[in-house]
C-alpha cells in the first residue's frame, strides 16, 4: 500500500467523524513516515478534523514509523502496542493519547 493510499484512508476516517458529536480522540498527531525517498511529515488534527501534509506547531503526539508499519496499523494487522514493543514505532508526547492512535489511522 502506498503512503497516498494510507493517507486517503486516514482522511476518510477523519471526515467520517461527526464534528458535533462525542469524540473518543481529541489531539494533534504528527506522523513522520519513513519512505524510500526519505521522511514525510503529516499532521492529523483531530481537534479541527483535518489531515495535511507537513508538520504542525501544536502537536500533542509525534509518531515516527516506516510506511509498511503505518500501512499494517491502518489495515489492523499490527497494533500500536505491538509496534511499540517491536521497536517499529517511536512516540514522543502524550503517551496515553498515543495509545488511541489506532482508532484514527
Amino acid at each position: 500500500m502506498s503512503l497516498e493510499q494510507v493517507i486517503e484512508k486516514i482522511k476518510a476516517r477523519v471526515a467520517a467523524v461527526d464534528p458535533n458529536g462525542p469524540r473518543k480522540v481529541l489531539g494533534v498527531f504528527q506522523l513522520n513516515v519513513k519512505t524510500a525517498s526519505g521522511v514525510e511529515e503529516w499532521t492529523v488534527d483531530l481537534k479541527q478534523l483535518k489531515v495535511a501534509k507537513g508538520p504542525a506547531s501544536n502537536v500533542d503526539v509525534t509518531v515516527a514509523l516506516a510506511l509498511e508499519d503505518l500501512a499494517a496499523i491502518s489495515g489492523k494487522t499490527l497494533t500500536v502496542g505491538d509496534a511499540l514493543t517491536q521497536g517499529k514505532l517511536q512516540i514522543t508526547g502524550d503517551a496515553e493519547l498515543a495509545t488511541k492512535l489506532a482508532e484514527v489511522i
